[in-house]
């Protein structure tokens, strides 16, 4: 059994060591995308759908075959409607975001053509929303439209094909887990009940989160195409 363990680990040393898809200096460069969608029903007169796209550039230069350090750049579409009983019964929103993020990647070879990786790193963002509702969906939102400025640390992990030598396919979890500092702003008031919401509303949130669930894994990925400049 000893022996097992001991040839085991010395065939991971070997694949770390020997693992050529990468060498210092190697650049990847390429574009991602993620898809967000689901449709509930809530009760016998009411239907919720919520859509939702991102796109993505990021740049990575290897420091070592297996460490390299990046930088992205993220545009977020997203929109929800709720529709009720009649057409003038209805609550929607449309949502922007865009974000820049530094980070450090770090590889775990498993295969020749396979391996495992974690991305680490920090991020900034501003994203963009508004609201809409009538009839009986009216005291959905409290405001018809917010700004929330975002700064954040995330960590996450993936796992990566190269293809061809110049080419590969990643996919990852990017909601794995985050830390995010939130400023928003919060404009044009609704009457919630006999509450009056005053604007603008301006406030402060901290959140440290996993949003990655059995239910919604699908929803949560993100897949990246990566060419590799030598």
């Amino acid at each position: 059994m000893k022996q097992k363990l001991l040839l085991l680990f010395i065939g991971v040393v070997i694949a770390f060591t020997s693992w050529s898809q990468l060498v210092a200096g190697n650049q990847l460069l390429g574009p991602s995308l993620s898809i967000n969608s689901s449709n509930n029903t809530y009760n016998a007169y009411g239907n919720g759908k919520t859509f939702g796209v991102g796109l993505g550039v990021d740049w990575i230069k290897m420091k070592t075959n297996t460490v390299g350090y990046g930088v992205g750049l993220n545009y977020t579409f997203a929109k929800s409607n709720t529709t009720g009983l009649t057409p003038a019964d209805y609550a929607r929103y449309h949502y922007n975001n865009v974000s820049l993020s530094f980070f450090r990647r770090k590889y775990f070879p498993i295969h020749e053509q396979w391996s495992l990786f974690y991305d680490a790193g920090i991020a900034g963002g501003y994203n963009n929303t508004k609201y809409d509702q009538s009839g009986s969906y009216a005291t959905t939102y409290m405001y018809t439209k917010s700004n929330v400025y975002n700064i954040s640390a995330f960590a996450y992990p993936g796992i990566a094909y190269f293809i061809k030598k110049n080419f590969l396919v990643d996919i990852s979890l990017t909601n794995f887990l985050t830390a995010t500092f939130s400023h928003q702003k919060n404009d044009g008031a609704n009457i919630i009940g006999n509450n009056y919401q005053t604007a603008p509303n301006i406030g402060n949130s901290f959140a440290f989160n996993s949003t990655v669930t059995a239910s919604n894994i699908l929803n949560a990925i993100t897949l990246n195409f990566r060419w590799i400049i030598q």
